[in-house]
């Protein structure tokens, strides 16, 4: 099978103008070399090198300068990397027709493509507001782990996890549902998560649904470690300085404008990644805007990253009044 070096592959491609772009075909490395996670940035956990004479399948191309190629790297954490095309040969390079990945675009097909994430949110939960108040009564007692907060069994003082939505900005909400594999949790994994996701310590319903409709969507972790790293996403916003000024006010309330300036300490544009949603004003969730790069823990602004959004739009449910009232647990 003949190969080309990436430039000259390029002179033969012709009509391919848009943003970064699916692909398929081989990358053949030459040489050792970076694999980014986001090569703007030049971040490399692990850090992870593609080998010489080793080859990997094209995940993606970068539209701009057709110089970086996604790849696949398995055995690697977050395998989806971008090295740049003269490191190596490219073999059997396909990209995609402009009126195919159109028709693509205006099915729900691209919508559930795993491994196209631009982005992430954080849903995270205020569990006895969203208990006492979110759900109306009958929803409430649906729920194990409400149940037991209303009985006294459970106490919950600490935020805990709704989710970790990888996102797909053409998409919208519909990024999602990407494959229908359940989740298997390790034992180890399980004793992990059960304090951070109370539904565990009781059933596995809710976190199954998590992983089929968001988790699946991710190809970079498997159900373990998607699970551990929004674990720990979860935590380091516990542990922040907002976390912990909300977490001394339970029974009482918070003021939105030292809120604000919590977050504002970690970086000045730091509250356009927040969205906090309440019922009546109780404070249920709390919604943040991540990179596909972001690193949990150990501090806010590695979660965030380093240039959060300069704006921000309302979102749907958001607390309106000036003091949020923070739900005790239990009656």
């Amino acid at each position: 099978m003949k190969k080309f070096a990436l430039p000259l592959l390029l002179c033969l491609l012709t009509g391919a103008t848009w943003a970064s772009q699916p692909a398929s075909g081989t990358f053949v490395a030459s040489q050792r070399c970076e694999a980014y996670l986001s090569f703007r940035k030049q971040t490399n956990p692990g850090p992870a090198k593609a080998e010489p004479g080793r080859e990997y399948r094209i995940r993606e191309i970068d539209e701009q300068d057709y110089h970086w190629l996604r790849i696949e790297m398995p055995g690697v954490a977050e395998p989806l990397r971008w090295v740049p095309g003269d490191c190596g040969s490219v073999r059997d390079m396909d990209l995609a027709k402009p009126a195919a990945r159109e028709t693509r675009q205006s099915s729900a097909g691209v919508c559930q493509t795993p491994g196209l994430q631009d982005s992430y949110v954080l849903a995270i939960t205020w569990q006895p507001g969203f208990c006492e108040y979110k759900l109306d009564k009958s929803k409430s007692k649906q729920k194990p782990e409400c149940r037991a907060m209303d009985s006294g069994e459970l106490n919950i003082a600490h935020f805990t996890l709704h989710g970790l939505w990888p996102n797909k900005k053409e998409c919208g909400k519909n990024y999602g549902n990407c494959a229908k594999s359940d989740i298997q949790l390790s034992e180890e994994t399980l004793s992990l998560v059960k304090p951070w996701m109370p539904n565990f310590q009781f059933e596995n319903n809710f976190g199954n649904y998590e992983w089929q409709k968001h988790g699946t969507c991710q190809t970079g972790m498997d159900d373990d470690a998607y699970f551990r790293k929004a674990v720990t996403a979860v935590r380091t916003f516990n542990d922040s300085e907002a976390g912990q000024y909300i977490r001394a006010n339970i029974g009482k309330s918070v003021e939105r404008r030292e809120l604000l300036e919590t977050l504002k300490r970690t970086h000045p544009d730091a509250p356009n990644s927040f969205s906090f949603l309440c019922t009546d004003n109780r404070l249920h969730e709390i919604q943040i805007r991540l990179p596909a790069d972001f690193r949990e823990g150990p501090s806010l602004a590695g979660l965030i990253g380093p240039q959060p959004p300069k704006t921000r739009s309302a979102a749907p449910g958001e607390c309106s009044q000036e003091r949020i009232l923070i739900e005790k647990s239990g009656r």
